[in-house]
């Protein structure tokens, strides 16, 4: 969403009251039509750019837009034409992907997938200001409908006129005064969501542990006793080790990633050239990166046998032991309101619990299963006969189906994943050309990256704490040549989707040596039941099948 100072500066009328593009309307398709072109968009060139933005403003009775202060009959009329079209705007035929509005659209207005807000004027009043940020601060939908609660989609890029240091700082300020709030304090429970490995299981870390980690922090000088982050936090400073009892040693750089989350500064980006990433030609002319590459280029394709039979008992034995099934329940209370002197009183609360039984037509649960598993409809009989469970069917339908068509989902792509076989594909068939990354050096990045002499690029662009670390500890070792991030155009083709590996790497150590290394927080990572662990048990059949030597790491000590 952009919020204009002008309606003029986006549509302009011409002598006969023609409509025209305005300088912001220009300014928009130059730069998109720019961008489009670059590879990692391409896959977006659907709609025609005069499609993808429109305004939406109050217009006078020849309907002229005008500017408005959002309070007019006219801006009333406005509202009512977005709220009749907002299911429509969510759709993913609707080619509107970028609004321009004057005025702060007010609560009639509730699409829940706004990304991004680009404010173009000033925003003055308290009210404004909250109802300008109100339009991103919402939970997105997903095509069905649903509320999307994942922490890497639901993420708001705000682009303010005046200082964001400002503009953010403002909004704290407000909602501290009038909510009681504190932002930038770092909450006891804050690393309860942390995996941690127990007999081969993820589990979170949980409340009593995270509390423990929070008592150590504040113990080394890291946060306050009111959890705010002091000066001694500073993950940069060379041999910077947060130096926690060994309980939480394998989480270190996970607890690290947390607390930045709650750096103010780490989410600010001012306003400055896009960089881009360049070759080290030095780098990638040498014959011993070729060497490298050669090792590691080559193709694989795989193929799985595993038993019907296995599966069909695994199934049921999941099955059979997954939670009991259960009708809906409706739970609510009863409360005797009272207003008096001292305030609002309750009395005689009684709390109700309902049970709504499922009444309707059973729907075809083989054909669902199907759907969801493509299995054959004879397997699948053969599961449910087995189970003795299909009685909770009629009870809660939708759920069972969800439940059954996981598990079976689970133990097919366990049986997938510890059967699989790959074979390398013969000289002449598709490799990984070394130009590749060349195509990769037009790309713009903005996320977190490290300076590096030793690598293809003069920036390794990392995603963790763990591999800043690690790229910065190779860069200074002597016995390695050269190392390089693997790029997203490198996957490895697995039964659960794609596999792209962290590092390539030349070390020297009385012969050259060829390596490629994930990282990890824990060396237990591959002991998960998960399928970013299966992925790289794929990826390690990847490159014994192409002879490269493959393993997982925590540090770089470990290379």
């Amino acid at each position: 969403m952009f919020f204009v100072d002008k309606v003029a500066n986006y549509r302009i009328y011409d002598a006969e009251g023609k409509p025209a593009k305005g300088k912001y309307a220009e300014l928009f398709e130059h730069h998109y039509n720019e961008l489009i072109k670059l590879p990692q968009y391409q896959e977006l060139a659907v709609f025609a750019v005069d499609k993808l933005h429109d305004g939406y403003f109050s217009a006078d009775k020849k309907g002229v837009l005008k500017d408005t202060n959002g309070s007019t009959q006219a801006d009333d009329d406005t509202y009512a034409k977005i709220m009749r079209n907002k299911e429509q705007l969510l759709s993913m035929d609707e080619p509107l992907k970028f609004i321009f509005s004057h005025s702060a659209l007010r609560e009639g207005w509730d699409n829940p997938n706004v990304f991004q807000i680009c404010v173009l004027r000033e925003v003055g009043s308290t009210k404004e200001r909250r109802q300008t940020l109100g339009r991103g601060l919402r939970l997105p939908v997903n095509s069905e409908g649903e509320r999307v609660k994942d922490d890497s989609i639901n993420k708001l890029t705000v682009i303010a006129r005046e200082s964001y240091a400002d503009f953010a700082a403002g909004l704290q300020k407000e909602y501290e005064d009038d909510c009681g709030v504190t932002f930038g304090k770092v909450p006891k429970i804050a690393f309860s969501k942390l995996s941690v490995v127990v007999d081969e299981e993820e589990k979170p870390l949980g409340r009593k542990a995270s509390e423990d980690v929070w008592s150590e922090l504040v113990s080394k000088g890291f946060v306050d006793t009111n959890g705010k982050i002091q000066p001694a936090f500073n993950p940069s400073k060379e041999g910077f080790s947060l130096g926690l009892s060994e309980q939480f040693a394998e989480q270190e750089a996970e607890i690290i990633t947390v607390l930045q989350s709650y750096q103010l500064e780490r989410h600010i980006k001012k306003d400055e050239e896009p960089k881009r990433l360049k070759i080290n030609k030095q780098i990638f002319l040498d014959p011993e990166f070729e060497n490298l590459w050669n090792t590691i280029k080559h193709r694989t394709t795989y193929q799985v046998d595993y038993s019907t039979a296995t599966l069909i008992a695994n199934a049921i034995k999941s099955i059979t032991e997954m939670e009991k099934i259960e009708a809906v329940k409706v739970s609510y209370r009863e409360d005797i309101v009272g207003i008096e002197k001292k305030g609002v009183t309750t009395t005689n609360t009684k709390a109700n619990e309902i049970k709504i039984e499922y009444t309707g037509i059973l729907p075809d649960i083989l054909a669902y299963l199907q759907k969801e598993t493509e299995l054959t409809r004879a397997t699948l009989v053969k599961i449910l006969s087995g189970c003795n469970r299909i009685a909770e069917f009629a009870i809660n339908p939708q759920k069972f189906m969800d439940a059954v068509a996981s598990i079976i989902n689970r133990e097919l792509h366990k049986l997938m994943i510890d059967s699989i076989k790959y074979e390398k594909l013969t000289t002449g068939q598709v490799e990984w050309s070394m130009q590749l990354f060349r195509e990769e050096e037009l790309k713009d990045y903005f996320e977190q990256c490290l300076q590096v002499q030793k690598s293809v690029y003069n920036t390794v662009i990392y995603d963790s704490e763990v591999e800043r670390r690690f790229a910065e500890e190779l860069d200074k070792r002597e016995d390695i040549k050269l190392f390089v991030k693997l790029p997203a155009f490198f996957k490895v083709e697995t039964p659960i989707g794609t596999y792209n590996p962290d590092w390539a790497i030349i070390k020297h150590y009385d012969e050259t040596i060829y390596l490629v290394r994930e990282t990890k927080s824990t060396k237990n990572f591959e002991k998960l039941r998960n399928s970013e662990a299966d992925k790289i048990k794929c990826g390690r059949k990847h490159f014994e099948a192409i002879g490269a030597n493959f393993d997982v790491v925590t540090s770089s000590i470990e290379v």
